[in-house]
């Protein structure tokens, strides 16, 4: 190897060391990294946007699934999403850092055609948030800054109750004509998840029951165990498989259950209870604008018709629904 060639090969690895240190600077320490972003739109009473920015600094580095440092919230306001979000980083010790932003909270008086506004923001530079869990809570934006003035641990909280609720939680970019998000709540203890789902949908939202909330998610299919108290007890599922079949004017809808081990085999009556819930729940999601069980392209598909043959604008057609459970 000549001299020239060795000088060459010191010059790569010092230039290498040098952008790697440039990186790793301007990449961990150097940003404040937000994990939630809180979006609380204009009212009759509050005409304006509220942003929320929970976020950690500096010890938070950007590739860290688990960054360590305190949780913190700063606001901000604005006539619009974009100058609220602007005045919200002003807040933070450094330059935000989307990285870590898998959650998306919203104020719950929020409809699907606010998303839908705040989606165009969402997409552009600095955020990424398509891909953020959404969910809803029952704070307006001054209780939000009231909670977090009153006690220093409350962003710490509410991040953990977002964790928690967050498998139950959709995707942004799942948002085509309606979102079924859990809500979360303020009490005495905190931010918990209110066991119950809220349906966002183009023209406003709806608050599911709790009962209505677990068959939802049941009959989306989301995994872990669902509970359902009933006059004489209380059913779990510890896994279901659900189907749907279209029969003559209507559907029939199937749910064949696995209960959690070491219970009784659920009663002839509390199966008749549970079918009764699961059409309840089919039809009022249905009434608000959501077809749960994608009804439409199960008749389609009998059908094939290649299409959707049904809408939510329809009256909801006839379903019945038959709940039975394994023997082991």
């Amino acid at each position: 190897m000549t001299g020239q060639q060795r000088a060459l090969r010191w010059l790569a690895a010092g230039v290498l060391a040098l952008w790697c240190g440039v990186f790793l600077r301007a990449e961990n320490t150097e940003k404040s990294m937000v994990r939630a972003l809180l979006l609380t739109p204009p009212t009759v009473v509050a005409q304006s946007w509220t942003v929320g920015l929970l976020y950690q600094f500096p010890e938070a580095a950007a590739d860290a699934s688990d960054a360590a440092a305190k949780v913190q919230l700063c606001t901000g306001r604005g006539n619009t999403l974009q100058t609220a979000l602007t005045e919200a980083e002003r807040g933070l010790p450094r330059k935000a850092s989307y990285r870590l932003c898998e959650y998306l909270l919203l104020n719950a008086e929020t409809t699907l055609k606010i998303i839908r506004q705040a989606e165009t923001v969402l997409k552009e530079e600095p955020v990424q948030g398509l891909s953020a869990r959404v969910l809803c809570m029952d704070l307006s934006g001054e209780e939000l800054a009231a909670a977090d003035g009153e006690n220093e641990l409350f962003p710490e909280q509410l991040l953990q109750a977002v964790k928690e609720a967050a498998p139950q939680a959709p995707h942004l970019y799942e948002s085509r004509n309606a979102l079924l998000a859990p809500v979360l709540a303020l009490t005495e203890k905190g931010m918990e998840n209110a066991e119950r789902m809220l349906l966002l949908t183009e023209t406003g939202n709806t608050r599911l029951t709790p009962a209505e909330s677990q068959m939802a998610q049941l009959l989306l299919g989301q995994s872990g165990e669902h509970t359902f108290p009933l006059g004489s007890g209380q059913v779990t599922f510890r896994r279901c498989v659900v189907s749907v079949e279209a029969v003559e004017d209507g559907f029939a809808v199937t749910l064949t259950g696995q209960r959690r081990a070491g219970t009784a085999l659920p009663t002839a009556a509390q199966c008749a209870a549970l079918e009764q819930l699961c059409v309840q729940t089919v039809q009022r999601c249905w009434e608000n604008g959501y077809d749960l069980l994608s009804l439409g392209a199960v008749r389609a598909l009998k059908q094939g018709t290649g299409r959707e043959a049904l809408t939510t604008k329809n009256a909801c057609p006839q379903v019945q629904a038959d709940v039975s459970f394994l023997q082991f």
